[in-house]
């Protein structure tokens, strides 16, 4: 059986890091990189190729010009027909903000994400070509407000996936065994990462559900007491090749034939991140029976207020706390407390013109 053909658009980063770590993985015969700019594409496309040689892999990597707000560009991508499509488009990637916009909740910018994922979005769906869609911008949030207002992501990658290797590790260094040896069940949004992997903040979590075991023995109780271990970690430019991580693991699960276990975000309309088996025939929620949907739902629900948001309407309205709308008058200067599909290109613009 022929290998599958990932689709790369926009070259930010995190989809350069995941360039890097695909073109090395042999999960893909055919690799294709999207930008605006073709020598950007070309470049990026050379230093993949010329590392993944050096370690023995020989992918085709193609470097193709794409610009989403061209209305053509839908048969572009239609005759790539890739089958898998990873985007993490933003405006203004989080790390590029300046120290003094780093106190501020993380919804205040959930415009620059949404914008871009939107006209994404529009371009994908009209293209139909049937491909795996991983959208990892914010996708605790995003990718349910766009399938909550038609087509969306099929799932996200990041924040759910991240802390369990220091869960883990720490478990395994208690009980003295293996770290793969301890089983994890995870259910928690995307402000709880930034908690557990911050020695300054780990005294306190955003809501969310943790199993563990090792050998079948109960062990979750040695798993909350290492969450708030501290465990000092650079929240800089290279925590993408982190995330990186999780997309190759989401990429190796869901082009495999059989079922394998992780953690996924943004699934469909669910707010969040949950454990899953997922494979090339899709995605199922892997939940312990102790816990119901409804309560993995509400638990991720109840921690968006940790991220600035309030809720997520079933229409797909985001609606700020008050800590947000607060943030966000005074840079823009007029109340803002929602942000929807509709407004979201125009409250976009006037944040970067503020920033």
């Amino acid at each position: 059986m022929p290998k599958p053909s990932l689709l790369i658009i926009s070259l930010g980063e995190l989809g350069t890091n995941l360039l890097e770590s695909t073109a090395r993985s042999g999960i893909f015969d055919r690799i294709i990189v999207a930008s605006r700019s073709q020598t950007k594409a070309q470049e990026r496309a050379n230093n993949a190729l010329i590392g993944a040689g050096i370690e023995g892999f020989s992918p085709k990597i193609e470097a193709i010009s794409l610009d989403v707000a061209d209305p053509d560009a839908f048969r572009q991508l239609k005759q790539l027909n890739p089958d898998y499509i990873f985007t993490a488009p933003s405006l203004l990637p989080w790390w590029k903000l300046d120290n003094s916009h780093a106190h501020l909740p993380f919804a205040t910018f959930t415009a620059l994400h949404l914008s871009l994922m939107a006209r994404f979005r529009d371009l994908i769906a009209q293209a139909d070509t049937g491909a795996t869609w991983i959208g990892a911008s914010f996708p605790d949030v995003i990718n349910a407000v766009l399938n909550r207002t038609g087509f969306g992501p099929d799932c996200g990658i990041g924040n759910v996936q991240e802390p369990l290797p220091k869960i883990q590790a720490a478990v395994a260094q208690r009980l003295n065994c293996l770290p793969q040896d301890v089983q994890i069940h995870l259910v928690a949004q995307h402000a709880f990462e930034y908690f557990v992997l911050n020695a300054d903040r780990a005294d306190v979590l955003p809501p969310y559900l943790l199993q563990a075991s090792v050998d079948g023995r109960d062990v979750s109780d040695i798993a909350h007491e290492m969450l708030t271990e501290p465990f000092p970690f650079p929240y800089d430019l290279h925590f993408n090749r982190v995330t990186a991580s999780a997309g190759l693991m989401a990429l190796r699960a869901l082009t495999s034939d059989t079922p394998t276990p992780l953690h996924l975000p943004g699934i469909g309309k669910l707010i969040g991140g949950y454990p899953v088996l997922a494979s090339r025939s899709g995605i199922t929620l892997d939940l312990p029976d102790e816990w119901s949907l409804d309560q993995a739902v509400a638990v991720n629900e109840a921690s968006l207020k940790w991220d600035g948001i309030e809720m997520v309407t079933p229409d797909g309205t985001i609606v700020f706390t008050e800590q947000t709308c607060e943030a966000l008058f005074g840079l823009l200067g007029r109340k803002v407390d929602t942000l929807t599909i509709a407004n979201a290109q125009e409250q976009a613009k006037a944040l970067l013109s503020a920033l």
